[in-house]
């Protein structure tokens, strides 16, 4: 039933889309060819619409007069979720970037199906008058999906199938991908722990044990203002109970994927599975939300981009207010605080091993084993040779991953940078900060216009 209803929304989605944008571009889209292209104008720039293969669909936005710039092309995909019309494609578009959002479409996607429309749009871009190199611009959860892609092309299959892995890829679809030529990550999520740091010990059947509960006043929260200062006591406690949350969930689906493999599950190919208290995206619970003393800043001095225009090394706070005061009131709902997903889905996507010692501190991750998921960014970083740059935002909670991020990049020219005051969006979270998307996206286009670089 979940399969069949997903692939009925996609299905009318993907209609009503097409419908769309054959009335814009005054002509049928063909989905019989690998790349397909229909043109869109608009004042600012070129945009055009093309099919990759059957299921996947693309916007490239291009200069009306290239120059020197165009010679570097940008990609943009995301594991889900529209990459049409978001900000970096307008950003880098203005700046005189080629920039190719890739839209995937399928029933819960997983990455092995992004590899071909990925390495075909790659190859496209290649094809274009004057394009020399090809850069990935990853933003949040296309951060994991890029890691991994690079990784498997740079190191075949194997990158994704060692016996270390919860769900090893099947390798099938993995050969032959265009390798990229460098990767610009822009406040990316961790892939699998970004899923399991969601996960909510308290809860347990219809009831919710109360000393784990961390939206409850007796362990620190205020409901008034949505934040919390967690005793060294309970943190310890809350971890402790993830981890082994963790480890159960993972026992139970290799059980069911087991009995699918030998014919006996509910059905041939997989398993409908409702994860109780596995917040979807953002949501969850997510100690670090209410309580901003937890991945509160880096440990080393990196490149700070202040509102005054000027650049320091300097160890890099956060300066996010806390958030996901909604999730306190949802915690019993579905696909807000609790995932509908299914058996291999979860295996593959939010799966990762946490050990007895997890933690999540002032300014580290601890106890993760990074490696265990295929998804893990942390872990594919350590096979990405590209020239690589990471750009965080400090009104967001993800400063500490990507300063986990860098120092397992295994490429020579790597830089790492945060923008002061730009929240996820790279937009302003507060006045005094100025024009942070404009900070931002003017750091990318100069990292890219080293010609030592590419």
């Amino acid at each position: 039933m979940v399969n069949r209803i997903t692939r009925a929304w996609i299905r009318a989605r993907r209609a009503v889309l097409a419908a769309v944008l054959q009335a814009v571009v005054g002509a049928a889209v063909a989905q019989d060819t690998a790349v397909t292209v229909s043109r869109v104008t608009d004042e600012s720039v070129r945009t055009v619409y093309l099919r990759i293969g059957a299921n996947d669909e693309a916007l490239l936005y291009e200069p009306r007069s290239p120059d020197a710039k165009a010679r570097v092309a940008l990609i943009l995909a995301r594991p889900d979720g529209n990459s049409f019309g978001v900000p970096p494609t307008r950003e880098m578009a203005r700046r005189g970037y080629r920039i190719l959002a890739l839209n995937h479409h399928g029933d819960f996607p997983e990455a092995e199906d992004f590899a071909q429309p990925l390495s075909q749009a790659i190859g496209y871009l290649h094809t274009l008058p004057g394009v020399e190199r090809v850069v990935y611009l990853a933003h949040a959860g296309g951060g994991h999906l890029s890691a991994w892609y690079e990784n498997v092309a740079e190191h075949g299959p194997a990158a994704c199938q060692g016996p270390e892995k919860i769900y090893p890829c099947d390798g099938k679809r993995l050969t032959g991908l265009a390798k990229l030529d460098g990767i610009v990550f822009l406040d990316a999520t961790l892939g699998a722990f970004h899923e399991m740091s969601s996960l909510d010990p308290a809860t347990s059947g219809d009831k919710r044990v109360a000393a784990l509960d961390m939206f409850s006043a007796a362990n620190g929260y205020d409901t008034a203002t949505g934040s919390a200062r967690y005793s060294e006591t309970f943190k310890k406690h809350f971890f402790a109970a993830q981890a082994a949350r963790d480890a159960d969930l993972i026992k139970q689906a290799n059980a069911r994927l087991d009995l699918l493999k030998q014919g006996k599950g509910q059905f041939s190919d997989d398993e409908p599975l409702v994860i109780r208290g596995l917040g979807e995206e953002a949501a969850g619970a997510r100690l670090y939300l209410a309580d901003v003393s937890l991945v509160a800043h880096t440990r080393k001095a990196h490149t700070l981009l202040k509102a005054d225009g000027t650049q320091t090394e300097t160890v890099v706070a956060s300066v996010r207010p806390p958030l996901g005061q909604q999730y306190a009131g949802a915690v019993n709902t579905l696909r807000v605080m609790s995932q509908e997903t299914t058996v291999r889905h979860f295996l593959s996507h939010s799966a990762i091993r946490l050990g007895s010692d997890f933690a999540i501190t002032e300014d580290d991750i601890v106890g993760v084993d990074w490696r265990s998921a295929t998804s893990s960014l942390p872990a594919n970083a350590e096979g990405i040779s590209v020239p690589t740059l990471m750009l965080s935002s400090t009104c967001h909670y993800l400063i500490v991953p990507a300063e986990i991020v860098f120092d397992h990049l295994a490429s020579k020219d790597k830089t790492l940078a945060f923008v002061e005051g730009a929240a996820h969006s790279f937009a302003s979270c507060r006045p005094e900060f100025g024009d942070t998307l404009r900070r931002a996206f003017d750091y990318v286009d100069l990292w890219l216009g080293n010609t030592q670089r590419f």
